[in-house]
């Protein structure tokens, strides 16, 4: 399951390596081009303990939220939607803003907006919609409080920017 995660400094950097058209995503499954290899220290908030997958951008920010920048990205409350079904959606939006049909760029912007309304519920809640107080609250915690995090944040979801897809 696709979890908000940070890297873990004690294991050294990962190595990302090759794009590739025939492997799928390791979180949402998703089949591109755009998927690379990323090599490194199995995460510890993931249970997977391969060190070999194939990541989607989006899926790889999930994974790496302390490297996102302010204008990288917010958390947004979807309570209805699996984390990769989110990814699917932005995915779809950002295909259909790129179209050269009007109608497919006024409903993907539409999408967009709806996904930015969602992050007024984080703000309220939490006081910040951004993917850094989170990865910062991810380092500091135990990993007690972790798995915490994971169950209390399990509604969240993390929307980025169609130029950073």
């Amino acid at each position: 399951m696709l979890a908000f995660s940070i890297l873990n400094p004690k294991d050294g950097p990962l190595s990302y390596a090759d794009k590739n058209s025939e492997a799928p995503c390791f979180f949402c499954g998703y089949l591109s081009k755009n998927n690379r290899r990323q090599e490194g220290a199995p995460n510890p908030l993931n249970d997977d303990k391969d060190p070999l997958k194939w990541v989607d951008p989006l899926c790889e920010a999930w994974q790496n939220l302390d490297s996102l920048k302010v204008d990288e990205g917010f958390v947004a409350y979807l309570p209805e939607m699996r984390p990769e079904d989110v990814n699917h959606l932005q995915r779809a939006a950002f295909f259909a803003l790129q179209s050269p049909d009007p109608v497919y760029r006024k409903a993907g912007k539409s999408v967009m907006n709806w996904l930015a309304e969602h992050k007024k519920e984080v703000e309220a809640y939490w006081g910040t919609s951004q993917p850094k107080a989170f990865a910062q609250a991810l380092q500091k915690a135990s990993e007690e409080q972790r798995a915490q995090y994971q169950h209390r944040w399990r509604h969240l979801a993390l929307i980025l920017p169609p130029k950073n897809s």
